[in-house]
């Protein structure tokens, strides 16, 4: 008897091994929002800063893509800007205050092309400024 109970526990605690080493990260965690930026990065940013980030030379623009693997050592910081970034990204109030840019206003594309409300459009934010500080150095 001892040696089935002994034998169940083993294959459990495999079993659970197993399993454990297959899940994603936790939904909320960092690394799960850092997946979920690069997903939109690839979709919405990589035509000008390409696959990598750094940024690709386009002679159509004026004002060449940033390399965004770089951020904080442009910058001369140790912690990532969040917020001076998320309003780059987003835009609208940059957009007023500076006239026309070269990068999309995404805040407008959010709210008026996807009908996104102020808090989806932080959680997108959220999750590329996630993604963008997993690639800084890279």
């Amino acid at each position: 008897m001892k040696k089935i109970s002994f034998l169940s526990l083993l294959f459990s605690a495999f079993f659970l091994v197993i399993i454990s080493c297959d899940q994603k990260p936790p939904k909320n965690s960092r690394v799960a929002q850092a997946m979920r930026g690069k997903a939109l990065f690839m979709e919405k940013c990589v035509q000008c800063h390409g696959e990598d980030g750094k940024g690709l030379k386009l002679d159509t623009l004026a004002t060449q893509p940033a390399d965004l693997t770089e951020i904080m050592w442009n910058r001369r910081v140790k912690e990532f800007p969040i917020l001076e970034i998320a309003n780059i990204i987003d835009g609208r109030k940059m957009a007023e205050a500076h006239g026309t840019r070269a990068m999309p206003i995404w805040g407008e594309v959010f709210a008026k092309e996807e009908y996104l409300d102020e808090k989806e459009i932080k959680g997108k934010m959220a999750e590329l400024i996630a993604y963008l500080m997993s690639i800084q150095g890279s």
